[in-house]
């Protein structure tokens, strides 16, 4: 395995001598396995090796266990470690992020916080597998589909070559202890369903699927790298005084032209537009005339032959709610339409407040209203806006999300309550 990482070392100029290197330990196989090869390495770099933990206090007991093995591991290699305890669930909860997001962010804050220099995390083929399917599965562009790369500013990846089969071998033979984490078997994260029901079936079709992508990988993030760089040539001839000019864009491919937009709107508005708004927007652009509002409420007209921003990201609008009595419903209004004899007490339309939740129908998970802002992309400038209704026991419908499973329509329903919605700008 060492070859792999000296030969990933070099193909990307991971490190040079003299190098101080962060290496991020969890304390599972991978990262101790990177901490063991850097340190056979580290004469042959001069490197100066040390190591960062993050507790994320989500797993009770075990977390704490882990801090502990990572603390005597580097007691014993003797390497000097930064470790830090963080409450990822109150973060999360702080800023609607899941849990997921939120521990990554507060990871690598604190790894930039301490890293002397390099940061090294130990990232493997087999990830950046598991990360092109997962990307595939959601949609996405080349980028998307690019895997993770070996090195990114002063984060490097020395285990990218290697399949998480060639870390356990590296343990075996060379009998290194490691801990692991009880999460990473389970199926309730997407990655984990990949990782043990969707790699296991392309195994069999090729042994080795992982590295075969890893090959894919390397190939689309040249591309897109080539892309991207004709993009920054187009993006300066299309775009001047906050607008683009249509007549020249549409001398490019659309490959070119939709990473101009891209970059023409999320360098005015520091907001990202995913895959759809993209395509949307570039469609828009071929019509002609026009406008059309997208995220952020930041309207966009296409008038004389530019594409240009006509309102800023602020939305004036006020919504006037009604509730009507309804003897049928169509499925289209089951968003809307909840039944009237499981209200308790009276229902109110107001907007949210601090704390509000909901249990949305069919979907078995109560959330709060500030989670599922976030992750439905309400714009923040809406999300004191936007009307919802509560009885006495709590929020049953928040417009354009819809209704709670308390009160839903269901075969035993006789009277049916429909909302209806008009927007009016101010």
């Amino acid at each position: 395995m060492l070859k792999k990482v000296l030969a990933a070392i070099e193909d990307y100029g991971m490190l040079e001598k003299g190098s101080t290197v962060t290496v991020a330990l969890s304390g599972g196989a991978d990262s101790v396995a990177l901490l063991y090869c850097l340190l056979e390495l580290k004469e042959q770099f001069s490197l100066n090796i040390c190591a960062a933990h993050l507790n994320h206090n989500l797993r009770g007991d075990e977390s704490l266990r882990d801090a502990n093995f990572v603390a005597d591991l580097c007691k014993k290699l003797n390497v000097d470690l930064s470790l830090k305890s963080a409450d990822v669930s109150s973060v999360a909860k702080e800023t609607g992020e899941s849990i997921e997001l939120a521990a990554r962010r507060v990871r690598y804050d604190f790894l930039n916080e301490v890293s002397g220099g390099i940061i090294a995390t130990a990232h493997t083929a087999s990830d950046s597998f598991e990360t092109m399917l997962f990307n595939l599965s959601r949609g996405t562009a080349v980028k998307g589909l690019s895997g993770i790369p070996p090195k990114r500013d002063n984060l490097i990846r020395p285990l990218i070559y290697c399949t998480r089969a060639d870390v356990e071998e590296y343990c075996k033979q060379n009998n290194i202890s490691f801990v692991t984490d009880s999460s990473n078997l389970s199926d309730n994260y997407t990655r984990n369903k990949i990782r043990h029901n969707v790699v296991p079936v392309l195994r069999e079709i090729n042994p080795a699927a992982d590295i075969a992508a890893l090959r894919t990988a390397k190939t689309l993030r040249e591309d897109n790298e080539f892309l991207e760089s004709t993009a920054q040539s187009a993006f300066e001839k299309c775009v001047n005084d906050k607008r683009i000019d249509l007549n020249v864009l549409s001398n490019y491919h659309p490959a070119i032209a939709k990473r101009v937009i891209k970059q023409f709107y999320e360098g005015l508005f520091s907001a990202m537009l995913d895959n759809t708004a993209i395509e949307t927007l570039y469609k828009f652009c071929c019509s002609g005339t026009g406008q059309i509002v997208l995220p952020q409420c930041i309207t966009l007209r296409v008038k004389n032959g530019f594409l240009e921003i006509l309102t800023d990201n602020k939305c004036n609008v006020t919504y006037e709610v009604k509730l009507e009595k309804q003897e049928k419903i169509n499925n289209l209004l089951l968003k809307n339409a909840f039944d009237y004899d499981k209200i308790v007490g009276d229902a109110t339309v107001r907007t949210r407040r601090e704390g509000d939740k909901i249990r949305l129908a069919n979907r078995g998970i109560t959330k709060s209203l500030k989670k599922i802002f976030c992750e439905e992309k309400v714009p923040n400038e809406l999300r004191e806006r936007l009307p919802v209704i509560a009885d006495d026991k709590g929020i049953i419908w928040v417009y354009g999300v819809g209704i709670s499973e308390r009160v839903k329509v269901d075969d035993n329903t006789k009277n049916v309550i429909v909302v209806k919605v008009r927007e009016k700008k101010e």
